[in-house]
């Protein structure tokens, strides 16, 4: 009796084929999810860092600059955090300015994050004009 002409090694035979063919579309598969993960990395990236193009906004600024100071020193993040954002929130420029000041001042940043650093201060001082500007409510 050969093994061509039982069933049951036929079978076998067929299912080992088969076999194959799912190992080889899974390696495809995960090569395009891989390639996939890969090239969304890279565009996410550049979009975190605003394309290197100046805010437009206070929020904007703020945006680029949580992103560039992401890797930077405690004492940068805890005067982001707790001295600009918060002075941000309830409206005391003159308090996020004096943190922005200690932030630029850092000697550990560097020049693109000193960049967006300036922008901000920027934007924050014109908040603080529009601030100065605008009538205060009856009471």
């Amino acid at each position: 009796m050969g093994l061509a002409r039982d069933p049951q090694h036929q079978d076998l035979h067929g299912s080992l084929i088969r076999a194959y063919k799912v190992k080889k579309i899974d390696c495809i598969l995960v090569a395009v999810l891989i390639l996939t993960l890969l090239s969304c990395g890279t565009g996410c990236k550049k979009n975190a860092t605003g394309g290197g193009q100046k805010p437009q906004t206070l929020e904007a600024g703020m945006e680029q600059l949580r992103a560039a100071l992401v890797d930077a020193s405690p004492l940068v993040q805890s005067n982001l955090y707790n001295g600009v954002s918060s002075g941000i929130r309830y409206g005391n420029y003159p308090q996020a300015l004096e943190a922005m000041d200690a932030i630029v001042g850092d000697p550990g940043l560097n020049a693109q994050q000193k960049k967006v650093a300036g922008d901000v201060i920027e934007l924050l001082k014109a908040a603080a004009q529009n601030q100065q500007n605008t009538p205060a409510p009856a009471q």
